[in-house]
């Protein structure tokens, strides 16, 4: 994640990432009422569901960032992990973007339920990271 003639490291890009997720959760929670009037409905789930990926997505950066640091020590290649972490995420904005449109298309409550639910799973899915690697460091 490092970008040389910005000087942005992983920290930075994280600690963005951790201000940007903040500030929309904050525009959203201020702008609470608005939102729920919004239509359709998808605007709604859209506008809810995007802090969170986001999020998974900085706290998925913090993982790769620790399991970098515990496979340097252990002088193990690290040449997989940037890839598999954007592999990761698009394979998580592809199936929350296809649920979204699914529910543009024809709004489906199940799917709304099983949308939740996935958010539940990544958060989970971080959880076990920051298990793994966090708590080996």
């Amino acid at each position: 994640m490092r970008v040389p003639e910005y000087g942005w490291t992983t920290q930075k890009v994280f600690h963005f990432l951790n201000f940007l997720v903040n500030g929309v959760r904050a525009l959203v929670f201020v702008f609470r009422r608005s939102v729920q009037n919004l239509h359709p409905e998808i605007v709604q789930h859209i506008l809810l569901d995007m802090p969170s990926l986001a999020l998974f997505t900085t706290y998925a950066l913090l993982i790769l960032f620790w399991a970098e640091i515990y496979y340097q020590a252990r002088a193990v290649s690290t040449d997989r992990l940037r890839p598999s972490f954007f592999t990761t995420n698009a394979v998580v904005y592809t199936i929350q973007i296809a649920m979204w449109l699914i529910l543009w298309w024809k709004y489906i409550p199940l799917l709304v339920i099983l949308s939740k639910m996935f958010f539940a799973g990544l958060s989970l899915f971080a959880a076990l990271g920051f298990l793994q690697y966090g708590g080996s460091l």
